[in-house]
């Protein structure tokens, strides 16, 4: 769907139905995720992923509206970097993890 749309989307539902009942919505739809995956894991058939699918899809929306709600504040920047500095850890820990397996096989 067109970037534009999707703003607009947006707005109109910000508008409507104010900040803190969006960011309410945001809350519910990650819990409806966490028990997808729970769900998924145990299950891992057709419908749980068709569940899982569908649910990323909520959570992502609730997550583009919050950006917009707080884009004034450089809020994507400040996303953007803690993602960046947590993707950085990963890999240290990932390869701190290689480094000492690697260590036992000796």
């Amino acid at each position: 769907m067109d970037l534009k749309i999707r703003e607009d989307a947006y707005k109109m539902a910000i508008e409507k139905w104010g900040a803190k009942a969006q960011l309410e919505m945001a809350q519910e739809e990650a819990t409806e995720l966490a028990l997808a995956v729970r769900k998924h894991i145990r299950k891992n058939d057709e419908e749980s992923f068709s569940n899982l699918v569908e649910e990323i899809a909520d959570v992502e929306i609730m997550i583009e509206q919050i950006v917009m709600m707080h884009s004034d504040f450089g809020f994507r920047q400040m996303v953007d970097a803690q993602k960046a500095f947590k993707i950085s850890r990963l890999l240290k820990r990932m390869n701190d993890n290689s480094f000492e397996a690697l260590e036992k096989e000796k």
